[in-house]
């Protein structure tokens, strides 16, 4: 049986053990684990049950990384995105003044487009269309990003909205158990040792308890609430022009912000082959779109791939096998949650900190960049840091990359899907701010 598990999977061939797999799926779930928690937070907002998103937290998540895992087989998660649950609750169902159903039908929607276009070759055609050097930036963008966020659940950054304001205190608490936890895991990478992120969390989890910091989780009512928001979404909401808009601006956010993830978290692994595609690559996609699918079913905001899942891989997980170990987890949450509240977010700090530099390109590939490719993604990583959005950079990367191309008098090398492409985010990004 673990024979034919390894060749479903490819768990030898990808350079990879179960042991690694297993390890690599407990470090995602754990660096994750916080948006049961959040998420429920969050859309009460907008008039929802409590109990019922995090069921549909939980459900929805569980279906869509199990989805990655046994038919992409992909080492990727997938839940709640916090850009998009904000966007939901504060615009959406706020400002817009929507009912929360009004919002799962929008979200649903944006699912259906997502999943429908992943079925023609226009996903893949755009993936493609991204030159190699603007690949190797969105990956730097993603561990820029995974990095703000460690300093910024440290305090040692401080945010007003999206962005930075000042430097915070690098003598909190928050801040001494990142520096635990940064110097924990490149200790025992330094030494090889299996499991490095994972014991770093953990040895994180202790310093924080020591130092009096830890999270309370409100329990969940466990009645029949819990059912409220499954297939409460209203369809109809389709018919009103004047949810078009959050209908596009979920899609793009969801469509852009998967390719930015997949080439990210990918570049430079075994996952990806000799011409740096990523095998499986539309199976992921299409997994992506019906997360957010659903989500609107069961009551939450946009289901997506997950930043975090970068933990797993830099464990060394590389299948889809990490993905059922996840859902799994997350399947047990409810009996979990006394394990998981020992492990407050902090403790996560240096491990993704660790991660998002792993992403940064080396120095060897430094070598082989032009200055007009340097200036890209340089952009690209600026942007990142000055907006806290992936959706933002690339188009940034996107934007000064064709314009580099047009003062160089290469304007024959710009591609009509990368164009398309620059024009949709900037209509997204518009939309977003309207």
């Amino acid at each position: 049986m673990l024979k034919s598990i390894d060749n479903y999977f490819g768990i030898t061939r990808l350079g990879s053990t179960f042991r690694i797999e297993i390890l690599a799926g407990i470090s995602t779930f754990l660096s994750l684990s916080y948006i049961f928690v959040v998420n429920p937070a969050i859309l009460s907002a907008c008039g929802m049950d409590t109990s019922a998103v995090f069921f549909a937290t939980v459900m929805g998540s569980v279906i869509a990384t199990l989805l990655m895992g046994l038919w992409a087989r992909l080492p990727f998660a997938v839940a709640p995105g916090l850009e998009m649950n904000a966007y939901v609750a504060y615009v959406v169902a706020g400002t817009m003044a929507f009912s929360w159903q009004g919002a799962m039908g929008a979200v649903f929607w944006s699912g259906v487009l997502t999943v429908a276009l992943s079925y023609t070759p226009l996903r893949i055609n755009i993936i493609n269309a991204i030159p190699d050097k603007l690949k190797s930036g969105l990956a730097a963008a993603v561990g820029v990003f995974l990095m703000l966020v460690a300093l910024k659940v440290s305090n040692i950054l401080v945010y007003e909205g999206i962005q930075v304001s000042g430097i915070g205190s690098i003598s909190s608490k928050e801040a001494i158990i990142f520096f635990a936890g940064l110097i924990f895991v490149f200790t025992l990478k330094h030494f090889n040792i299996k499991g490095a992120v994972l014991i770093s969390i953990i040895g994180a989890a202790i310093i924080a308890h020591i130092l009096g910091i830890g999270k309370s989780i409100k329990p969940i009512e466990l009645s029949s609430k819990m059912f409220s928001a499954t297939f409460a979404l209203d369809l109809q909401i389709i018919f009103n022009p004047k949810i078009w808009t959050v209908i596009l601006v979920l899609f793009i956010l969801d469509f852009y912000g998967s390719i930015a993830k997949f080439i990210g978290l990918t570049r430079n692994t075994s996952l990806v082959d000799k011409d740096g595609n990523l095998p499986r690559i539309k199976e992921g996609l299409v997994v992506d779109g019906l997360g957010t699918v659903i989500g609107g079913i069961t009551g939450t905001s946009n289901l997506i791939t997950y930043v975090e899942s970068a933990i797993g891989i830099g464990e060394g997980g590389r299948t889809g096998l990490v993905a059922i170990i996840i859902a799994l987890l997350m399947s047990l949450f409810l009996f979990l949650v006394p394990l998981i509240n020992l492990v407050p977010a902090s403790a996560t700090t240096g491990a993704v900190f660790f991660v998002g530099l792993m992403l940064l390109p080396n120095k060897e590939d430094l070598k082989s960049y032009t200055w007009a490719d340097k200036i890209a993604v340089a952009i690209m990583i600026l942007v990142t840091v000055w907006t806290f959005g992936l959706d933002k950079a690339m188009f940034a990367g996107f934007a000064a990359y064709s314009v580099l191309l047009l003062v160089r008098c290469e304007w024959r090398q710009l591609n009509a899907y990368l164009l398309g492409s620059t024009i949709i985010l900037f209509v997204s990004i518009m939309l977003s701010k309207s």
